[in-house]
C-alpha cells in the first residue's frame, strides 16, 4: 500500500501477479483514517484508532508508538501549549529514556521544546 492509496496498491498487485488478500479493501479503508490523522498532526486520534483496529500493534511496535507520542509532543509545543507538553512528556515519554535507541529522539524533542 502506498500512502493509503488503494488504486496504487491494486495496480501493484495486478502487475506483479500477487494474490490479493480477502480482507484487503477493508484493511486499507480502516487504515487510511489513521494515516490521515498522523499527517494532520493528530497523533492521539491515530493512536486511538490503531488501538481499536489492532490492539497489540503499538505494544509490539514500540518505535511506532514512540514516534506517534513524539509527534503529539511536537504538536503541543508548536501550538505553544507548553505546560500540557511538559506534563505529556513526563507522563508518556519518560519511560522511553531508559532505552538507548530512544535517547537521540528524545534529544530532538528537547530541542523542539527550546524553539
Amino acid at each position: 500500500m502506498h500512502n493509503c492509496f488503494k488504486e496504487t496498491a491494486e495496480t501493484f498487485i495486478s502487475c506483479t501477479g500477487m494474490k490479493q488478500p480477502a480482507d484487503y479493501p477493508v484493511d486499507i479503508d480502516k487504515r487510511k483514517p489513521i494515516y490521515n490523522f498522523a499527517l494532520e498532526g493528530n497523533a492521539l486520534k491515530a493512536i486511538e484508532l490503531t488501538n481499536q483496529l489492532a490492539p497489540e500493534l503499538l505494544q509490539e511496535n514500540k518505535d511506532l508508538h514512540f514516534d506517534l507520542l513524539s509527534l503529539h509532543f511536537v504538536e503541543l509545543v508548536r501550538k505553544r501549549k507548553c505546560t500540557e507538553a511538559l506534563v505529556f512528556a513526563q507522563n508518556e515519554l519518560t519511560s522511553f529514556g531508559k532505552q538507548d535507541r530512544y535517547v537521540e529522539k528524545l534529544e530532538f524533542c528537547r530541542i523542539a521544546w527550546h524553539f
